[in-house]
């Protein structure tokens, strides 16, 4: 077996517009919920992450550690369980196919005092059987969909922000 490993984040400054730091507080928090709308907003993953076409929650409870989905990539359809679940900050999903594992980390923090905020992302995928032979391929896809997830994921989480406030 072999691990293939890509950490990303990006980082959202506080609008120069806000000069007190109360309001600066608040407009990263703001965010900060927002951020997680979007992450948890599994019917809408198709927006932002490339190659998903749809995705089904297994059952109607709300989503919590242990929670399986249904992600239909177009080809195929995967399942994935949700691993930890800490609202508005973490969410790690695991999803087990045909070439191995491959879990998705996201965590979104809040720096006030830096008037910013950090979404990271990190993927790892263990790679078993023939397929790691495309080791390099796979960590290249793997980079590359990292930062495409992310810009994404910040343009959706901006949106949703300024819709609600």
């Amino acid at each position: 077996m072999s691990i293939i490993y890509s950490s990303h984040d990006i980082r959202i400054a506080v609008p120069s517009s806000i000069e007190k730091v109360q309001d600066a507080h608040a407009w990263l928090a703001s965010m900060n919920d927002s951020g997680w709308r979007v992450l948890t907003d599994f019917r809408n993953w198709t927006n932002w992450i490339p190659g998903v076409h749809r995705v089904k929650q297994a059952n109607s409870e709300p989503p919590a550690r242990g929670t399986k989905l249904r992600v239909d990539g177009g080809r195929k359809t995967v399942s994935c369980s949700i691993d930890h679940w800490d609202p508005p900050r973490c969410l790690q999903i695991s999803i087990n196919h045909a070439s191995g594992e491959m879990a998705y980390g996201f965590l979104i923090e809040t720096y006030p005092k830096k008037a910013e905020m950090r979404i990271s992302l990190e993927l790892e995928q263990s790679l078993i059987g023939v397929s790691r032979i495309a080791a390099f391929f796979f960590r290249w896809r793997q980079q590359r969909l990292g930062r495409q997830m992310l810009a994404k994921l910040v343009d959706r989480t901006r949106s949703a922000k300024d819709l609600s406030g």
